[in-house]
């Protein structure tokens, strides 16, 4: 690391504000992750439910052919669940710096001088976690072209969920508890706010 470098990160947390905050220890986000994983559970749940029984009724349960109108349906319920995820996130970090996990564990995303993320920043947080998604997604397509190796194949799907573990676990040795998707989107995590 240049002395440049060491510098402008200092700086970046030397604002008045970003010195009184407490950084969320790894535990409490750990906590807040797995929340949402389960409200996220459940939203995906009743979208792609909906489209099940739409289906399973337009079918007659099963005694005629299910509408075409009822399998777009169907698979336009699927195909929300993203944009749902999307949303969820983004709107949770625009509008109030946290979503539901983290508002029960008390703790919020702020930038990294200490102000509110607004909407570019949300975007920028939803960016740096989808990185996670495009890491996993560029081990899984490098396994689908090297299937005929299984060793190959199998290396790139470990190598690709190793670089996403890596990048959770730096909040637990970084000084300001950021993650990878915290050094991309330019956002800390803190206790009470």
């Amino acid at each position: 690391m240049t002395a440049g470098s060491a510098v402008a990160s200092r700086a970046a947390f030397s604002h008045p504000s970003a010195r009184r905050l407490r950084y969320a220890s790894f535990e409490m986000r750990f906590a807040a992750v797995a929340i949402d994983a389960l409200v996220l559970f459940f939203v995906a749940g009743v979208l792609i439910i909906a489209g099940s029984v739409n289906l399973l009724l337009s079918s007659d349960f099963d005694r005629v052919n299910a509408s075409g109108g009822a399998i777009n349906l169907f698979w336009a319920l699927v195909g929300a669940v993203p944009l749902a995820v999307f949303l969820y996130f983004f709107l949770g970090f625009a509008f109030w710096g946290k979503t539901a996990g983290a508002a029960i564990m008390r703790i919020s995303v702020v930038r990294s001088d200490g102000a509110a993320l607004g909407v570019f920043g949300a975007l920028a947080r939803v960016m740096g976690m989808l990185s996670y998604v495009l890491l996993l997604a560029i081990g899984a397509v490098l396994a689908f072209v090297l299937r005929s190796t299984p060793a190959a194949a199998g290396a790139f799907v470990g190598l690709s969920l190793l670089v996403c573990v890596a990048g959770f676990l730096w909040a637990v040795f970084d000084p300001y508890r950021r993650a990878l998707h915290d050094r991309i989107a330019g956002t800390i995590v803190v206790q009470g706010v």
